[in-house]
């Protein structure tokens, strides 16, 4: 990896995490606003951002070499299985969520441009293939394109979810109180916890952990001002569109292209990342035109979305638990000095490994439930985690209490 890679400031390093959030991750505020009342969703967003923001610095913090990718420093706390399992999950996910972008934009297009009834070869399956082979065929570029494309598009997002709102007839002032929904912060949460969890990826190209740090702070202010837009924007239903005027339609396409295409990039590098785990030379381009066109044959041979929004909600369980257990990883690091942990990486793995296992079993119980699953994937992995911790430092304890008494 050359070293002009590494010189990559705050504005930048945000751009290559917030230019890729598209439809099926901004649309939340929609989506909340429309259940629970604007006011709550705008406080559950800015509470579920900070707690990212959180989350966020422990990552940040978290590797003790420069120039870690969030695999390589996923071993560190979880060891070499558990490196392999969280890859594994990755690379599931990343491919999953590289087939939802393409069939949530191709959808929210045709809504706008009717594909179907063009007359022309263009359909919803044509038009998606076509994306997936773009992205595929510029990811070859590696980091360099995405951050330049990312750094580009950037400021066009930015001025479309201003315009949005400056367009929208809907009251920008809320009359309804501003109170929490815990389904609304958690759904914040797990919109862009993946990557969170894998901003040492990103990170590594940083000139600076300051540069880091302030990439994170400005990561969750556009996220949460994204999400929070969204209120305003005119959707009658999930990536559908109710207003069909060409001052609308011509910088809604341009920003689908747009963050989808951002969006599919940084789903093949971080899926890149998670590959060198098995095959350490697929970060090069030729890998990650590979990913890309896995990517895209998925898309075209999966006809049920809800099939890929299972296992979406499934694997946003095994990260969110990944999350968790590295952050309490790292804080036990650093609080637990006094005594050696032989087996911390063995613990760590099995707490998520529980954890993952009380998802999937919540999961198959309650297929149309995303909380449940969830919270009992967490609450398992910190419990095990924590009742581990206690029986150690017992035991540690009484031993040298004895050692004490025998000196004595």
């Amino acid at each position: 990896m050359s070293t002009h890679q590494h010189d990559q400031n705050f504005f930048q390093l945000a751009s290559i995490i917030c230019a890729p959030l598209a439809l099926p991750v901004v649309i939340i505020g929609a989506q909340l606003a429309e259940k629970f009342g604007a006011g709550t969703a705008i406080s559950s967003i800015i509470v579920g951002n900070l707690i990212l923001w959180l989350i966020g610095i422990a990552m940040a913090s978290m590797p003790e070499k420069e120039r870690l990718n969030a695999i390589e420093n996923i071993k560190n706390y979880l060891g070499n299985p558990g490196k392999i399992a969280v890859a594994l999950v990755f690379i599931f996910a990343f491919l999953n969520w590289y087939v939802i972008e393409i069939n949530s934009a191709t959808i929210s297009l045709n809504s706008m441009l009717h594909f179907n009834n063009s007359g022309f070869f263009l359909n919803l399956k044509v038009v998606g293939v076509i994306f997936g082979l773009l992205s595929a065929l510029l990811s070859i570029g590696g980091i360099l394109w995405i951050k330049r494309l990312a750094f580009a598009s950037m400021p066009f997002v930015i001025l479309y979810h201003f315009y949005v709102i400056l367009i929208s007839d809907i009251s920008i002032f809320p009359i309804e109180s501003f109170e929490l929904s815990l389904i609304g912060v958690i759904s914040s949460v797990l919109a862009i916890l993946p990557g969170i969890v894998n901003l040492p990826t990103v990170f590594r190209h940083s000139r600076s952990k300051e540069d880091s740090y302030l990439a994170l702070t400005f990561i969750v202010l556009f996220t949460s001002f994204f999400e929070i837009s969204t209120i305003w924007m005119k959707f009658s239903g999930y990536s559908e569109f109710d207003l069909n005027t060409w001052y609308f339609i011509i910088p809604t396409s341009a920003f689908i292209l747009l963050t989808l295409i951002n969006s599919n990039l940084l789903n093949i590098y971080f899926a890149s990342a998670c590959w060198e785990a098995f095959v350490p030379k697929i970060g090069r381009a030729k890998g990650y035109a590979i990913i890309g066109l896995l990517g895209t044959l998925a898309y075209a041979f999966i006809e049920k979305p809800s099939f890929s929004l299972f296992f979406e909600d499934l694997a946003n369980s095994y990260i969110a638990t990944v999350g968790v257990v590295l952050l309490m990883a790292f804080l036990v690091r650093k609080i637990v000095k006094h005594r050696p942990r032989t087996f911390e990486r063995t613990i760590n793995g099995i707490s998520w490994f529980l954890g993952s296992l009380a998802a999937t079993i919540l999961k198959i119980q309650y297929p149309d439930q995303q909380i449940q699953s969830l919270v009992g994937s967490i609450a398992t992995s910190v419990l095990v985690f924590l009742c581990v911790i206690f029986v150690e430092e017992m035991i540690w304890s009484i031993q040298k209490v004895s050692m004490t008494k025998k000196a004595s």
